[in-house]
């Protein structure tokens, strides 16, 4: 893979563990010439590096211009690549299957087509036991290619099970790409659109996933085949905010894959997100129970299985089950419980900030920012709220930005920054009025922001028990009870009339059930 840029190099190679530097020294020894030498060299300058630095690089490469310096780039990212296929190969399936299906290449070009039909039906074996159909389609589109070119002594009952083993592979593939059609586009409309607002939006993404759900047939479905479609459910319902059918579909993916270790531990990562949705579900319908208990497995199996992690898994069991706490300590109340967490979530935070979305880095912002001002420390939770706003901008569904300037609004409240809500106000107003995702709760929210900066201290008592019962009225809304998860600001609300802390309110009233 030609590369050039120096900062895709310099992130490849601090993405290394220990054993992969390791692999690749064995590896380019094993190599060794005199362009070797100077790309190890390269490798070990970069690596010693904390903080990219062109210059110093090129300080440190004596004798190597600019141009020989592109070069050097392209060719030890692909070396790097080479060496990290050869240690995958024994940990992805995939891979080991391609290798097998480049090596049938090179022995039928070689004249050897009987050697290469037994490494093809071989490959094909292992892809058929990981459910690898595309691979499988391929590698029986080659065996065809072979057994029309040449006399293989198989007869025409081998070419007519060819064609029917294609066919019948054809239409498994198909349905995959038909499921993964849906779920692709129902993940995007909600980044697009959020959840439903209406009858009429509910209405239309009915008619959409009905419609494409007509052509499935379900009891021809594999168990990975299975996984895919409960996910097309999850976010189907996730969208029409129904997340007591959410919960139950997601338990079905998550119980599929349980029932099929071999998927279990060839895709961790799918198990995972799981578990994901189904305690993102509980939390939505405030489920503290099921919540703490499907928690507690994605723990133990994130425990037990860590040292088998590659780095992607690593990351989604951190946001997972990271996400989840906050969830529980939300529920429960326990704000101050809840601060103990971040030290350790901002250690994580940091040591996968360039591999992680930065959407991610910003929800878990939020999440801080909410605990530390329901636990009674606006000031922090501003210096949160800032870091969204500073490092957050085009990377932030627009429907939580919103949130976050509305959660800004009320942590200054709270800070006694009163001369400074008309300016805040204002600019949340401007952003707002750009915003083509908009809700009541998030209207009456900026509209009780906008009076409350400007009457006394003896009437802010009397427009907080009136704010409170628009919110009251606004719940009552099923469209509408999503954004009281996001924005909590009934608790906060009542807090400030009954002059307790919100951990108080919170533990008498949970989050209202969707």
């Amino acid at each position: 893979m030609p590369i050039s840029n120096t900062q895709l190099l310099f992130g490849l190679i601090k993405s290394l563990t220990k054993a992969d530097k390791r692999n690749f020294k064995l590896y380019a020894k094993r190599i060794q010439g005199d362009e070797s030498m100077k790309f190890i060299q390269l490798f070990e300058v970069m690596d010693k590096l904390k903080e990219l630095d062109e210059e110093r690089i090129l300080k440190k490469l004596d004798g190597i211009d600019r141009a020989q310096f592109s070069n050097l780039k392209r060719h030890l990212y692909k070396q790097i690549l080479t060496s990290l296929r050869l240690i995958h190969i024994t940990r992805i399936k995939s891979i080991e299957i391609r290798e097998q299906i480049d090596f049938a290449h090179v022995l039928y070009s070689k004249g050897l087509y009987q050697q290469s039909l037994k490494i093809l039906q071989r490959a094909k074996r292992i892809a058929d036991e990981n459910d690898l159909d595309l691979l499988v389609l391929e590698i029986i589109e080659f065996q065809k290619i072979i057994e029309s070119r040449h006399i293989t002594h198989t007869g025409p009952i081998k070419n007519d099970a060819l064609t029917v083993e294609a066919r019948d592979r054809l239409d498994k593939v198909y349905k995959s790409v038909v499921l993964s059609n849906l779920r692709v586009r129902l993940h995007g409309y909600y980044i697009a659109n959020s959840h439903v607002k209406n009858e009429q939006e509910k209405g239309e993404i009915m008619k959409f996933f009905n419609e494409n759900m007509s052509s499935i047939n379900y009891s021809a479905l594999g168990d990975l085949d299975r996984v895919y479609l409960y996910q097309s459910y999850v976010w189907y319902y996730y969208i029409l905010l129904d997340f007591h059918k959410c919960f139950e579909y997601a338990r079905r993916w998550v119980q599929t894959i349980e029932a099929n270790q071999d998927l279990m531990r060839q895709d961790p990562d799918l198990y995972m997100r799981g578990f994901h949705y189904l305690l993102t579900a509980a939390h939505n319908l405030g489920d503290l129970e099921n919540l703490v208990y499907y928690l507690d497995i994605l723990e133990r199996f994130r425990k037990s299985n860590y040292a088998k992690f590659n780095e992607n898994s690593k990351i989604f069991s951190f946001l997972y089950v990271h996400w989840a706490r906050f969830n529980v300590h939300f529920l429960k109340g326990t704000f101050g419980d809840g601060l103990q967490l971040i030290p350790r979530t901002m250690r994580r935070i940091n040591r996968y900030r360039e591999r992680i979305a930065p959407h991610r880095i910003m929800v878990l912002y939020y999440k801080i920012a909410w605990m530390y001002l329901a636990n009674g420390d606006s000031g922090k939770a501003i210096t949160y709220i800032n870091k969204i706003l500073n490092e957050g901008q085009g990377h932030f569904r627009a429907d939580i930005q919103a949130y976050t300037r509305l959660l800004f609004l009320m942590a200054h409240y709270d800070d006694d920054n009163i001369d400074l809500l008309p300016y805040l106000v204002n600019t949340t107003d401007s952003f707002f009025k750009k915003s083509i995702v908009r809700n009541k709760l998030q209207d009456a929210t900026l509209s009780f922001f906008k009076k409350v900066g400007t009457v006394s201290i003896s009437k802010r008592h009397q427009m907080l028990v009136d704010f409170k019962e628009t919110l009251e009225e606004i719940r009552k809304d099923p469209y509408e009870q999503r954004a009281f998860s996001y924005l909590d600001i009934y608790s906060w609300t009542r807090a400030k009339i009954e002059r307790k802390p919100v951990a108080a309110i919170v533990r008498s009233e949970p989050v209202i059930h969707a």
